[in-house]
């Protein structure tokens, strides 16, 4: 995992100890928005990281998109 990466985990990690109880059930994605920014950055390099995660959160407001399972998958290419 690239140093670039754990700038932007520890964040994260930070959001969902601190901030994330407050706002309990508030995505209407399984798994949290939070959690997959987080799974993004552990698996991704930076800038794919950065794309998936800023588009899972525009995905997650009340105009766009319906919510449900929605994982982080490495889609095999045929």
């Amino acid at each position: 995992m690239k140093i670039i990466n754990q700038i932007f985990i520890i964040p994260i990690k930070l959001y969902k100890f601190f901030l994330s109880p407050f706002f309990y059930n508030s995505c209407k994605f399984e798994p949290s928005c939070s959690s997959y920014c987080l799974e993004c950055f552990e698996k991704y390099n930076f800038v794919t990281a950065i794309f998936k995660s800023t588009l899972r959160i525009l995905r997650c407001n009340p105009w766009f998109g319906h919510g449900g399972h929605d994982p982080v998958e490495k889609k095999d290419r045929v």
